[in-house]
């Protein structure tokens, strides 16, 4: 877009016919995000309280459509790495985040981690044993009391606070044990998000909450949860499922969250994320 139109079309943000304002939104939002500095510019030169209005409303507008087509990207792609996808989840939030200083935080915690388990004779229990006593104990990660608090769904802030709900927490976890080289998936139960470590041909050795400090448990616990709760005990729930599926249950609980703050606009905005799932499993 040239700067001559870019010109025209801010010249327009004040026209009160809304078929105008919404030609204007609709050329902007077909450029992408190349045209936010400009904008931001002419917010910060401008007076017209409606004006600033409109174009904060843009900004947002691109910033969610940019963000949807990121995480597009990563659900139609091959590596599912779990930091990404859950770094655009929080880029959502976070517009100026960036994926580096994320991926540096990560690794000063694999770092401790391959050392202390690169041993390959030592056995599955005493790997996960040193896995959570880094984890929990030298890194000192813990899950947070306000487990309804959106603010525990992001990636970047449960790495700045070590703290995390039930879903980041796992996720994180999850994340290093995959990197590290553990066969770890997540286990997407009604509610509840645990994690499986599995042998190499995908037999579950025992299921992980991550929440609780890393406390092991067997098939059996997953019954009586869902018994409990007067659930059918159906195979998925015991199955391992794959790093889609557990960022979609972040998603999921970020909606709730907000709902639980009876915060509809941002809680709108994640539901936005929900179809791309859908898409992804052919639904």
């Amino acid at each position: 877009m040239s700067a001559q139109e870019i010109g025209t079309l801010v010249d327009l943000l004040d026209d009160p016919d809304a078929i105008v304002y919404g030609a204007v939104t609709s050329r902007f939002l077909e450029q992408g995000s190349g045209n936010i500095p400009y904008l931001e510019k002419v917010w910060a030169h401008s007076r017209d309280a409606n004006i600033r209005e409109r174009i904060e409303t843009i900004i947002r507008q691109i910033h969610l459509q940019d963000t949807l087509q990121g995480m597009k990207q990563w659900i139609d792609g091959q590596q599912h790495n779990l930091l990404e996808g859950a770094y655009r989840i929080a880029k959502q939030q976070y517009p100026h985040l960036r994926l580096p200083p994320l991926q540096n935080a990560i690794d000063d915690i694999l770092k401790d981690i391959w050392v202390a388990t690169s041993d390959e004779s030592l056995p599955i229990l005493n790997k996960l044993n040193i896995f959570n006593h880094l984890f929990y104990r030298t890194h000192s990660y813990t899950g947070t009391v306000e487990t309804s608090n959106p603010d525990y769904c992001f990636i970047n802030r449960v790495l700045e606070t070590k703290c995390g709900n039930s879903i980041s927490l796992s996720l994180l976890y999850l994340h290093l044990a995959q990197q590290a080289g553990f066969p770890m998936h997540g286990v997407s139960l009604p509610d509840a998000f645990l994690l499986a470590y599995t042998t190499a041909s995908g037999e579950v050795v025992c299921y992980i909450n991550p929440f609780k400090n890393g406390l092991r448990a067997g098939k059996q616990e997953i019954t009586a949860y869902l018994q409990q709760r007067g659930l059918a005990c159906r195979p998925e729930y015991y199955a391992p499922c794959d790093n889609v599926t557990a960022i979609l249950r972040l998603t999921e609980y970020l909606v709730y969250a907000y709902e639980q703050e009876n915060n509809a606009p941002q809680a709108d905005i994640y539901r936005a994320f929900l179809p791309l799932f859908r898409m992804e499993n052919g639904e």
